[in-house]
């Protein structure tokens, strides 16, 4: 253990170094100037200073992009992608997430890092100082995918995937699982919590043939014990054996855990499982901890319809919702947060943060996702049309339009054979995003469910946020969900209800637009 021992004191001396951002003006854009902006990691600071310059570059290409989001959360340029933890901590919303500095365009493989923002009010974010970086001259390719969680005195604590240099592939030819605490309680600066991994291969009961792909701890507890699991080790789970989280021990395997970044949680008695599968997927059931077993006997489904499996390459962009994270807030409220992806690249940032979704279970048990009512502050100007009725057309909504606006619309089916919305539409109304609804059959931009009309199928409720090429889409109350990047005219902002072969009633549509949370 003499190279982690030496990795720990690098990673612990670069804590106590800071760098000085240029003050002259236009060499570091506002977006990047935090109070007391510092990075704790363990590279160079040569290498610290080439990231930073880096993203610094790519910020005025990212600023000038009209696609870009508004009031979804992003870094301030380059790519970032999944959420890697969330936490309610003191005043703030706390949310980390994988970001590689050195590109615009795409994943990190051979260098991400965690970054981190905060928010009082879940709704405007502020970027903050990366909370660690790989540590290359340790070995450490890049820094993978986790959580972050209280330990049992009440302080955070990260755990993630140390991912090694190839072709050495990994220590003990394994992945390890670190945890990193802050040594504040603004959670700027973090170290190490040991000189070595709490977890790895062949470590405290973990078999040594374990997958090397292991990755993505998740932190999960019941029954006052606390537990991990991690992707790609069929469904290993570790439990706790202190308070401090620093001691582990394997448990045993439960079912289900298939995909990226499992989430495992406690929702209104019963025991959720999220899974980023393509596309991403929920299971209701019940875990016994006595037996490491989960109990799927509970709805599943997919989580959200957006990111497909394999679209074709001039369509990848379509790709949506990814790479989840959730946490409990002060009132006791589950909330989601995910990658939303697929963006076009060469515009000097790719990715943003989906809106926070408040998770519930239905009577039937089946998970709920409804956006959180924080949002509800960013409404601006507002128009409402009620009892529109439609026959075999397409009506304007003249005095509704834009790109970031938010739509509640609720549809009384007669006997049209479909009908839906149109957003983004050209002045011509050719061009539009339509949401249309068939046959049971809900389309939403290509993307297509099934999907029952409202209470006892009396009627087809949309709930839309469009914020520039990003779009969420909650249905009928938030029983499902569609996350779409779409790419229509600058100037199609128009708004279009419609029916075909005959006739339906738009009982209401209240139209907002949203500001931006960037100040």
């Amino acid at each position: 253990m003499k190279a982690h021992r030496i990795c720990s004191i690098l990673f612990a001396s670069a804590v106590l170094l800071t760098i000085s951002l240029p003050a002259a003006r236009g060499e570091i854009p506002e977006e990047l100037k935090t109070p007391n902006y510092r990075i704790t990691n363990g590279i160079s600071k040569e290498d610290r200073e080439k990231a930073m310059a880096t993203v610094a570059a790519a910020v005025p290409k990212a600023r000038e992009d009209p696609t870009r989001p508004v009031y979804h959360f992003r870094p301030p340029a380059q790519w970032m992608n999944d959420i890697c933890g969330a936490i309610r901590y003191k005043d703030y919303y706390h949310v980390f997430y994988q970001y590689n500095p050195f590109s615009g365009d795409r994943w990190g493989d051979d260098y991400t890092l965690w970054a981190h923002a905060r928010s009082r009010d879940l709704v405007h974010w502020e970027d903050l100082p990366w909370a660690f970086l790989p540590m290359k001259r340790c070995g450490e390719r890049r820094c993978n995918s986790g959580c972050i969680t209280l330990d049992g005195h009440g302080r955070p604590m990260i755990f993630y995937t140390f991912v090694p240099e190839r072709p050495d592939a990994t220590r003990l030819g394994k992945r390890e699982h670190w945890g990193v605490v802050p040594l504040d309680d603004d959670l700027i600066e973090w170290h190490r919590v040991k000189d070595e991994p709490l977890m790895a291969a062949g470590m405290n009961g973990v078999p040594a043939d374990t997958n090397s792909g292991w990755s993505d701890p998740f932190v999960f507890r019941t029954a006052g014990r606390t537990f991990v699991t991690f992707k790609s080790c069929g469904g290993l789970v570790c439990e706790a054996q202190d308070k401090e989280l620093t001691q582990w021990k394997y448990a045993g395997r439960m079912d289900g855990v298939d995909g990226e970044c499992p989430n495992f949680f406690t929702l209104q008695g019963k025991s959720v499982l999220l899974r980023s599968t393509k596309p991403p997927s929920f299971v209701v059931g019940d875990f016994k901890p006595e037996t490491i077993e989960f109990n799927m006997n509970g709805p599943q489904g997919v989580l959200d319809y957006g990111f497909g499996r394999n679209p074709p390459k001039d369509r990848a962009w379509t790709r949506g919702l990814y790479a989840t994270n959730v946490f409990v807030d002060n009132d006791g409220r589950r909330i989601m947060l995910g990658w939303v992806c697929g963006f076009k690249p060469g515009r000097g940032w790719n990715g943003c943060m989906s809106l926070p979704r408040i998770l519930t279970l239905d009577e039937n048990q089946r998970l709920v996702q409804t956006p959180a009512t924080q949002l509800k502050k960013l409404r601006g100007q507002h128009v409402r049309v009620e009892n529109l009725n439609i026959f075999s057309e397409s009506k304007r909504i003249d005095a509704a339009q834009g790109d970031t606006i938010e739509i509640l619309a609720e549809f009384e089916p007669e006997d049209a054979t479909a009908f839906g919305l149109k957003v983004r539409c050209s002045e011509d109304g050719q061009d539009a995003v339509t949401i249309r609804y068939a046959a049971g059959i809900l389309n939403v931009a290509g993307t297509e469910l099934p999907v029952a009309s409202g209470e006892n199928q009396k009627t087809l409720k949309l709930h839309v946020f469009l914020d520039k090429s990003v779009m969420e889409v909650f249905i009928n109350d938030g029983i499902a969900s569609v996350t779409r990047v779409n790419y229509p005219g600058e100037k199609d902002l128009g708004i279009s209800a419609f029916a075909e072969n005959g006739s339906v009633t738009l009982k209401s549509l209240d139209v907002w637009q949203m500001k931006s949370i960037w100040k």
